[in-house]
C-alpha cells in the first residue's frame, strides 16, 4: 500500500465528472491524447495499456499492420494552436473558477474567424448563469489577445478596433453597416450630413482595420489527423472511427484489489472511491464520444452523401438539431462532438461542421441550401464583364433569374463572407 499512501500525500484533487466530459467529446483525436496523458498523472487510477493490447479490441481497424500505425502516432502535430493560447490566458486571468469555465466553453465555440458561434443563451442554461454575467463574461474575453476574439460578428470587431479613435466610423459601422458594406458613400454622406472628404477619411480608417481576430490561421491539413475516415463500397458507406484512445486506457487492476482490501484505511477508501469514478467516467466518456461520434457521421451521410462522393456540388440543408432530433441526444452534446473533428473522405480531408448547412426558400418553393447561393453567386461574378461588374442589386437580379429571391444585404452579407470585393474595386482599367 505505500504506492497508495505515496498518492495521497500528493493530495491530488479531481476534476468534476461534467467538465471532463464536456472537454473530451470537445477535443480532437490529437489534442485528445494530450488531455488524457495528462489525466494520467492526475489519476494514478488510471493507465495506459501497451499498443498490442489497445489494439485487440479494435472491432474495425484502420492501421492495417504495425508499422502504420506508429507512423500514425509519430505524425501528431506538437503545435500550439491559438486555442491553447487563450485558454491559458483564462487560467492566468483574474476569473473566478466560474468565470473561467464559463470563459473555456465560449473559446471553444469560436469560428475559424475568431468570431463567437454559439448562442449565449445555450451557455447560460449549461451553466445556470445569468445572460448578462455571460455576456459581461465574454466582453473581458474581447480584451485577451489577439484583441476582439469572441466579437459576435465583423460589426462588433470592428467597433472594437476602432474605439474612440473616429467617431465617425464607428457611427457609420453601428448605423450603415449595410451601406459601408455596399461602399454606398452617397448614402451615407446624406445620413450623416457630413462632408465627401470626412465621409473618405472614415471609410479608409474603417478598411484600414483587420477583418477578423485570427490571420492566417489555416492549420493545414498536413497537421490534422482525421477522427473518422469514410469510404463507400458500392452504394454502402463504410465508416472506420479513430477509436484507438478508447481501447488504450484501463483502470488499474491495482487499485480495483486496493478497494476491495478490508483493510484499507478510511482515508484510502475515500481516495479510491473517487479516483476510480473519475477513471471509470473518462472511460464511459471516451465510449459515448466514439459512439455518438459514429452515429453523427452516419446521419450526415444519409443527407450530404451524394456531395461528399462528387456526385453534386452542393450541400443540402443540415442542422445540429436535425442530428440530435434524429438520434436522440441534446444539441449541445452534438454541438461538442462535431467541434474541430475532421473526416477523410473520398473528396479529402474536411471538418465535419463545414458539412452542415442552413436552408432557404427558392421562388419556385423548392429548399436549397445557402451554400447552394454562395456557389451561385461566385459563378455569376465570375463571368460578370470585369469592365463593368454587377453592383449588388444587379447581382440580386441575376439571383432571382436562378430562382433565389434575396435581398441586397443578403448580398452584401455572402459576399463579404466569400471575400468577393464590391462593385467598385472590381473593375479592370
Amino acid at each position: 500500500m505505500s504506492k497508495l499512501s505515496t498518492k495521497l500525500r500528493q493530495k491530488q484533487s479531481i476534476v468534476p465528472q461534467q467538465i471532463i466530459k464536456s472537454q473530451l467529446l470537445e477535443l480532437p483525436i490529437d489534442e485528445l491524447e494530450k488531455e488524457l496523458e495528462n489525466e494520467i498523472q492526475v489519476n494514478p487510477v488510471l493507465e495506459e495499456k501497451s499498443i498490442e493490447e489497445s489494439r485487440t479490441n479494435n472491432q474495425i481497424d484502420p492501421f492495417p499492420d504495425q508499422s502504420s500505425y506508429e507512423l500514425f502516432l509519430a505524425n501528431i502535430p506538437e503545435n500550439k494552436d491559438i486555442t491553447d493560447d487563450l485558454i491559458t490566458q483564462i487560467d492566468t486571468s483574474n476569473f473566478d473558477e466560474k468565470s473561467k469555465l464559463v470563459g473555456k466553453e465560449i473559446i471553444f465555440n469560436l469560428d475559424k474567424n475568431g468570431f463567437l458561434d454559439i448562442e449565449l443563451e445555450l451557455i447560460a442554461d449549461n451553466h445556470n448563469i445569468d445572460l448578462q454575467e455571460i455576456e459581461q463574461i465574454r466582453k473581458e474575453i474581447l480584451n485577451l489577445n489577439p484583441g476582439g476574439i469572441a466579437s459576435k460578428d465583423l460589426q462588433e470587431y470592428l467597433i472594437f478596433q476602432i474605439g474612440d479613435s473616429n467617431a465617425l466610423s464607428i457611427n457609420i459601422i453601428k448605423n450603415y453597416f449595410d451601406e459601408f458594406l455596399n461602399q454606398d458613400k452617397n448614402k451615407i454622406k446624406e445620413y450623416t450630413k457630413r462632408t465627401e472628404e470626412e465621409i473618405d477619411e472614415a471609410f479608409t480608417i474603417i478598411s484600414d482595420q483587420n477583418f477578423s481576430p485570427i490571420l492566417d490561421n489555416d492549420l493545414g491539413n498536413e497537421n490534422i489527423l482525421p477522427d473518422a475516415i469514410v469510404k463507400q463500397k458500392e452504394d454502402e458507406w463504410l465508416i472506420l472511427i479513430n477509436d484507438r484512445l478508447l481501447n488504450k486506457y484501463q483502470i488499474s487492476q491495482d487499485y480495483l484489489n486496493a478497494a476491495m482490501n478490508f483493510n484499507s484505511s478510511k482515508e484510502e477508501k475515500s481516495f479510491l472511491k473517487n479516483h476510480i469514478s473519475a477513471a471509470q467516467n473518462i472511460l464511459d466518456t471516451l465510449n459515448y464520444r466514439s459512439n455518438t461520434l459514429k452515429d453523427v457521421i452516419e446521419q450526415i451521410l444519409l443527407v450530404q452523401g451524394d456531395f461528399l462522393s462528387n456526385k453534386s456540388e452542393f450541400l443540402n440543408p443540415l442542422k445540429l438539431e436535425d442530428i440530435a432530433n434524429k438520434i436522440g441526444k441534446d444539441i449541445s452534446s452534438i454541438s461538442r462532438v462535431v467541434k474541430n473533428k475532421y473526416i477523410d473522405t473520398p473528396i479529402g480531408l474536411i471538418s465535419l461542421k463545414s458539412l452542415f448547412s442552413n436552408s432557404m426558400i427558392k421562388k419556385s418553393g423548392k429548399i436549397a441550401s445557402t451554400n447552394e447561393l454562395k456557389k451561385v453567386m461566385i459563378e455569376i461574378v465570375n463571368n460578370e464583364d470585369k469592365k463593368s461588374p454587377l453592383s449588388d442589386s444587379e447581382i440580386v437580379e441575376k439571383l432571382n433569374e436562378k430562382d433565389f429571391l434575396v435581398a441586397r444585404r443578403t448580398v452584401a452579407k455572402y459576399r463579404k463572407l466569400l471575400n468577393i470585393k464590391n462593385v467598385n474595386q472590381r473593375i479592370e482599367k
